[in-house]
């Protein structure tokens, strides 16, 4: 034993030993291997248990951008703004409660965006928002009050621009301790479908600009390994975000902006979605804006349960007002949400994919940059024909993305595929606690929902299997 500690310590000089007492008698040593600054090290790093289990969280455009989108401050300069920007109904632990009751696991707050203005209290630069405009630790105040309840804490930087910013990323490392480090395409510049961005990016915009835009490699690995072996110091596990092909697979998570898959994944993926639906490009952003149509609870829901069943978790971009507050529609849309998630939760937290994602007529378009931004316009619709598969230890949970007519074929559970016949022992609508009657055939299963209270919005079946051999 002793031999065997001693070798893994001589393999790098950079390790961490984390003991763990557990009585007076009895400690447990374990060696842990910090990172380098290579692909091929930071590819050694594990998407944390607890995150693929969570599936859903929540973070907010809220900052001095949102005051871009005020028609009285539109034509200010950024500086003219941070004065206006004073946030007076902001609530750290009202956000926290409204995240909490949407069933979101992990939630948080930008840090960077738009301009040089950060929202936290930064000891590198006064330009933030604890000395200027409204004299709040955002990202302080979120990450307290979300952890508080329970929930592991994101922040997103989406100003990324030369060597300093990896100062002021470790900087908000060190501070906040974030359990989900996110950044934007400005770390990497490789939305675009198939990388097509990155590598056309000089011919269209020149050099210089190309330069700035994409964020160089050396300063990539450099801080993705900081983060990772602050983390092992601290005895806890994180997750780096990035998008799309920004650095190479293995390393992190990839994230789809407004996007949706095709078909599962074999990689646990991420969407971060955002909650309002501009009508055309020129109304594009993720911060309020007035009279801008939101996704309703329905869709919502449908979208959670599509990107689950494909190995994802979905993010959603909700948008306070400038002041600090949620308009009255965004609260009850969450609120309406939650009540879904916690009478059908058990078909979404901790699950796992299953062979096939599901079944239906409807099919997940391509969008202007491959799966980026696909559902920008909320195209993409499900109705009561879909269904989506997850499943969690001997149970199959079958979620009809909407209300069916009182009976429901689900033809890919037919007895000639996986399920065999004898291998259903009950079947449970999960909504009302309901036992249902089936049939299992050939060439499907049929439920009957004969008196059954089905939602207007999706419907989770609990399928409880035998999986005994015989």
């Amino acid at each position: 034993m002793g031999n065997n500690i001693l070798n893994g310590l001589l393999l790098s000089v950079s390790t961490t030993l984390v003991i763990s007492c557990t009585s007076p008698e009895k400690q447990e040593v374990r060696s842990l291997r910090q990172f380098d600054d290579t692909w091929t090290s930071l590819r050694q790093h594990q998407t944390p248990q607890w995150l693929i289990d969570a599936k859903f969280g929540i973070y907010c455009h809220w900052g001095l951008q949102t005051l871009e989108y005020i028609p009285e401050y539109a034509d200010l300069s950024v500086d003219e703004r941070i004065p206006l920007f004073k946030g007076e109904k902001f609530d750290a632990d009202g956000w926290a409660a409204l995240f909490e009751t949407a069933g979101a696991r992990f939630s948080g707050v930008i840090g960077w965006h738009g301009s040089d203005f950060k929202h936290w209290h930064s000891d590198i630069s006064g330009y933030n928002s604890y000395d200027m405009g409204p004299k709040i630790d955002i990202v302080g105040e979120v990450s307290k009050a979300v952890r508080k309840r329970g929930m592991k804490f994101l922040v997103s930087y989406h100003s990324i621009e030369k060597q300093d910013w990896i100062d002021f990323a470790k900087e908000g490392v060190e501070k906040y301790d974030p359990d989900i480090f996110w950044v934007d395409a400005s770390f990497g510049g490789t939305k675009g479908a198939n990388h097509q961005k990155t590598l056309v990016r000089t011919r269209y915009v020149g050099r210089a600009e190309a330069d700035r835009q994409v964020f160089p490699e050396k300063y990539q690995r450099a801080f993705i390994a900081h983060f990772f072996n602050r983390a092992i110091e601290r005895g806890k596990e994180v997750e780096f975000v990035y998008k799309s092909n920004d650095i190479p697979p293995g390393v992190g998570m990839r994230d789809l902006e407004n996007g949706i898959l095709s078909e599962m994944a074999y990689d646990v993926w991420m969407t971060d979605m955002d909650m309002t639906v501009p009508p055309d490009w020129a109304t594009h952003g993720w911060f309020y804006r007035e009279g801008v149509p939101l996704r309703s609870a329905n869709e919502l829901v449908d979208m959670i349960v599509d990107v689950v069943s494909k190995n994802g978790i979905f993010l959603l971009n909700i948008p306070p007002m400038a002041d600090g507050s949620f308009p009255q529609r965004v609260v009850s849309t969450l609120t309406e949400l939650g009540g879904w998630l916690r009478q059908n939760g058990e078909a979404i937290y901790g699950t796992s994919p299953w062979f096939i994602y599901g079944e239906g007529p409807n099919e997940v378009p391509l969008g202007n940059y491959s799966f980026h931004h696909n559902n920008h316009f909320a195209d993409i619709a499900y109705s009561g024909e879909d269904i989506r598969f997850t499943t969690k230890g001997d149970h199959l949970y079958a979620v009809c993305l909407g209300k069916p007519d009182g009976k429901l074929s689900i033809p890919s559970l037919n007895t000639s595929f996986k399920l065999r016949k004898g291998d259903i022992i009950s079947i449970e609508h999960l909504g009302s606690g309901r036992p249902l009657k089936w049939e299992h055939h050939e060439q499907a299963l049929d439920l009957d929902l004969d008196g059954i209270p089905l939602d207007d919005k999706a419907n989770s079946f609990k399928i409880k299997l035998d999986f005994s051999i015989r």
